[in-house]
C-alpha cells in the first residue's frame, strides 16, 4: 500500500506520450498538446483500447470541426489497419485528403479501397462511381458505371450518367458503349430526350474520330448507335374522341407487356399509355428492341368514353431502322369490349427470356394518376346528379361502378361558443360570447346502384350577437 500523502512524480515527456482516454472529446486536450506523429499517436491508440464505434465517430468528427486533416486521416488509418473499418471512413479519409492537399494518387487509391469494400450491388456502384467522379477520378467512375451495367443491363442510370462523362473524357469507346445503352434500355419518362443526346453524343464523337483521321473507330460507333436504334416491332394505336383504349402485346415466348406490366422480359416496352379527348394523347405505343420470332397479339381494351366512327388504327412497324423495313396499317373497329389482332415476326433477334427489367422511373407517362381518376370519377357523379345516370368506369376498373360518397355531421340547433378573460388583478372576468343557431330545412337523396340524387340539401344558420360582461 502507498503511505497517506505519498504522490508519484511524473515526467513531462510522460505527460506528452499520455494514451487518450476512450472517450472521444476527454482525449483532445492531451491530442493537442502532443508533439508526437499523428500516426504513431493513433496507432499506439487502438493498440492499447478498443474504443466503440460512437466515440471513434466522435473524435473524427471533433477533429474534422477544428481541421486537424492530419490526424483525421491518421485516425482513420489506425482504425482500418486495426480491423475497425465502416464504410463511412473510405468517404471521410478521401475527403480529409483532399483536404489536406495529399497527392491524387492516395486519394484515387482511398476510393478503390472503398470500392472494393461496398459494392456488392448497382446503387453501392453507382454511389461509388458518382463519389469519385466529385473527388475528380472520373476514369475510375466511368470504369464503375460500365461495372454497373454488367451486373445489370438493363438498368438505363450507368449509361445515362456514363454518356455525359465517356463526353467529358473523350473516351469514344466508352461513347459508343453508353449511348448504345441509352438508347436500348432508357425507357424512363424522359426518354425522347436520352435517346436524341444520344443520338448527338454519337454524332459529336463520330464527326471528332473522322477529324482525326480515325475513320474505323468512327465506322464502329456509327454502326453501333445505329445497330442500337433498331427496333424489331413497333405498335401504334391511335383513334380520336375522348375515349380511353389500353393495348396490350402478348409475345412469343409467354410474357406479356401491359398497363400493368410496361416493361417485359420478352424485351417489349410500353412506350405511351393515352387516352382522350386531346387528340396528341390520343394513342398507345409498344416498341420492341429485340423481339423473338413467332407470333404476337396485340389485344385492344375499349376503356371508356366515345371512339369518333367506333373505329381505331393499328400500325404495325417490322424492322424499324433497317433496310427490310415494313410498315402496314389496319383499321379495327370497336365493337366489342376486347379486340385481337394476330401478326408475325419471322426475323426477331430475341432467342430467349431477358431478365426482368428493373428502371427506377419506369414509362408510362401517359397513364393517368390515381388523382385524375377520382376527379373524373366526381366529375361523372355531378353530371349523375343533373339526371345522367350512366355506368362509371374508371381507369382499370372498366368493369365495375364507382362512387365516393362523404359521410359528414351537420350540427342543429343553437350552440354557445364563450371565452373567458380574467383580468391581471383578478377582480374581474370578462367573457366573450359567440351564439350559432343551426337548422336543416330539406335532405336529399342519393341512390348508390344508380348514382342518381333527388331533392336538395339547404342548411341554415345564424349567428347571434356576441356579448361581454363583467363580475367580481
Amino acid at each position: 500500500m502507498r503511505p497517506a500523502g505519498f504522490q508519484v512524480e511524473e515526467k513531462e515527456s510522460d505527460k506528452e506520450k499520455k494514451t487518450p482516454r476512450a472517450k472521444g472529446d476527454e482525449a483532445l486536450p492531451d491530442l493537442l498538446r502532443s508533439t508526437e506523429n499523428p500516426d504513431d499517436f493513433w496507432f499506439d491508440y487502438f493498440e492499447k483500447r478498443k474504443p466503440s464505434l460512437e466515440d471513434v465517430q466522435k473524435l473524427v468528427t471533433t477533429l474534422h470541426s477544428k481541421k486537424k486533416h492530419d490526424h483525421v486521416i491518421a485516425i482513420i488509418n489506425a482504425a482500418l489497419a486495426t480491423g475497425q473499418s465502416q464504410p463511412w471512413m473510405y468517404d471521410v479519409l478521401a475527403l480529409s485528403m483532399e483536404l489536406d492537399k495529399r497527392p491524387q494518387e492516395e486519394i484515387e487509391r482511398v476510393l478503390l479501397s472503398r470500392v472494393d469494400f461496398t459494392t456488392t450491388d448497382v446503387p453501392s456502384l453507382m454511389y461509388s462511381a458518382a463519389f469519385i467522379k466529385r473527388m475528380g477520378g472520373g476514369k475510375q467512375a466511368l470504369h464503375l458505371y460500365r461495372q454497373a451495367s454488367r451486373l445489370d443491363s438493363t438498368r438505363p442510370e450507368p449509361y445515362v450518367l456514363g454518356m455525359s462523362l465517356a463526353r467529358e473524357l473523350k473516351d469514344y469507346a466508352a461513347v459508343k458503349w453508353a449511348c448504345a445503352g441509352v438508347l436500348t434500355h432508357a425507357w424512363t419518362k424522359d426518354r425522347a430526350k436520352r435517346h436524341q443526346d444520344a443520338q448527338d453524343a454519337a454524332a459529336e464523337s463520330e464527326a471528332e474520330l473522322r477529324k482525326a483521321g480515325r475513320d474505323e473507330e468512327a465506322d464502329q460507333l456509327k454502326a453501333e448507335v445505329a445497330e442500337a436504334s433498331r427496333r424489331d416491332l413497333v405498335l401504334i394505336l391511335q383513334w380520336a374522341g375522348d375515349a380511353d383504349l389500353d393495348l396490350s402485346v402478348e409475345e412469343p415466348l409467354g410474357t406479356v407487356c401491359s398497363v400493368d406490366n410496361p416493361l417485359s422480359a420478352g424485351g417489349g416496352v410500353l412506350v405511351h399509355d393515352g387516352y382522350g379527348p386531346k387528340a396528341e394523347n390520343c394513342y398507345d405505343e409498344y416498341a420492341c428492341v429485340m423481339g423473338a420470332s413467332g407470333d404476337y397479339r396485340a389485344v385492344i381494351r375499349f376503356v371508356e368514353g366515345n371512339v369518333v366512327g367506333r373505329r381505331c388504327q393499328l400500325t404495325i412497324i417490322r424492322y424499324r431502322g433497317s433496310k427490310d423495313e415494313v410498315i402496314r396499317k389496319i383499321s379495327v373497329p370497336i365493337d366489342k369490349p376486347v379486340k385481337t389482332v394476330r401478326l408475325t415476326l419471322h426475323n426477331g433477334r430475341r432467342k430467349e427470356v431477358g431478365p426482368v427489367q428493373t428502371s427506377e422511373n419506369p414509362v408510362g407517362s401517359g397513364r393517368r394518376s390515381r388523382r385524375q381518376v377520382m376527379s373524373q370519377l366526381f366529375e361523372r357523379i355531378q353530371r349523375g346528379a343533373a339526371g345522367n345516370t350512366d355506368r362509371i368506369r374508371a381507369g382499370a376498373f372498366a368493369a365495375g361502378v364507382g362512387f365516393a360518397p362523404i359521410v359528414g355531421f351537420i350540427p342543429e340547433g343553437v350552440t354557445l361558443t364563450a371565452t373567458a378573460v380574467v383580468s391581471a388583478d383578478r377582480r374581474y372576468v370578462r367573457l366573450a360570447l359567440a351564439p350559432m343557431f343551426n337548422s336543416i330545412v330539406d335532405v336529399a337523396t342519393f341512390n348508390f346502384i344508380t348514382g342518381q340524387s333527388t331533392g336538395g340539401g339547404a342548411q341554415g344558420g345564424g349567428q347571434g350577437a356576441g356579448g361581454q360582461g363583467a363580475g367580481q
